[in-house]
């Protein structure tokens, strides 16, 4: 698997955490918040947050932002653009691949008829000879 497919992956993992997609979209709804603002939103601890803010900022989905002692936490627009094109194209795929005829023979289907074929040519010259 590539590494921009492992990286698509590994966003999607953080995604589907339902309190981390809570928190960023408390975040894109607000444009900036610190970690003050997003915890009277949730009823966790700090170091709850601290992991759920680490596991965003680590996948790119957040920017932070430090201005002395406080942490201003933000949407990064262009990994969630990623994220909606990944999934963009899977809707894309399923529309080709439903356009595929049933009884048309898959790239597999062909390399065994391929071989069939081939065996039996031989199998015919031996015969022959």
């Amino acid at each position: 698997m590539a590494a921009k497919d492992d990286q698509f992956i590994k966003v999607l993992g953080v995604l589907a955490e339902g309190v981390r997609f809570k928190i960023l979209s408390l975040i894109a709804s607000k444009g900036e918040l610190t970690a003050k603002d997003i915890l009277a939103e949730f009823e966790f601890s700090q170091p709850t947050l601290s992991h759920h803010m680490s596991c965003l900022v680590e996948s790119g989905l957040v920017n932070v932002k430090r201005k002395g002692r406080s942490a201003y936490y933000s949407i990064n627009k262009d990994a969630v653009d990623k994220v909606v094109s990944g999934i963009s194209a899977l809707k894309t795929g399923a529309k080709k691949a439903s356009k595929v005829k049933a009884d048309e023979p898959d790239a597999e289907d062909k390399i065994r008829k391929s071989k069939k074929k081939k065996k039996k040519d031989k199998n015919k010259k031996k015969k022959k000879d």
